[in-house]
């Protein structure tokens, strides 16, 4: 089983930011990615929903963000491009100029016997 979430990268100003892009994932409310390269940005937020993918059994992290998880099911909860970018807005409480919409395709991984 495989789950699509959308993120958004934006530029920013090093200086004042600490580093040249900046993310938000409003499907995990991760708002931490930050780097000087955009692959290192989709890695990072990449690992941390695989990381609540693991453990999301047990963790009620997605289910606060509006995941629907089952035993065998796991259902993001569904973002428009405009609802990423104005959430990511929001977030940083800053307008975004040409922000970049990245979807993460990402392997549920399997927890002792479920999928």
């Amino acid at each position: 089983m495989r789950v699509q979430v959308k993120m958004v990268v934006f530029a920013t100003d090093k200086n004042k930011w600490g580093s040249a892009y900046c993310s938000y994932c409003p499907a995990t409310n991760y708002p931490f990615g930050r780097s000087d390269t955009i692959e290192e940005i989709v890695a990072d937020v990449q690992g941390h929903l695989l990381n609540l993918l693991c453990h999301r059994l047990i963790y009620k992290n997605l289910r606060n963000c509006g995941w629907i998880i089952t035993e065998n099911s796991v259902k993001p909860p569904i973002f428009t491009d405009e609802e990423v970018v104005y959430l990511t807005e929001q977030s940083y409480s800053t307008t975004i100029v040409a922000p970049k919409i990245i979807e993460l395709d990402v392997e549920v991984p399997c927890v002792r016997g479920f999928y």
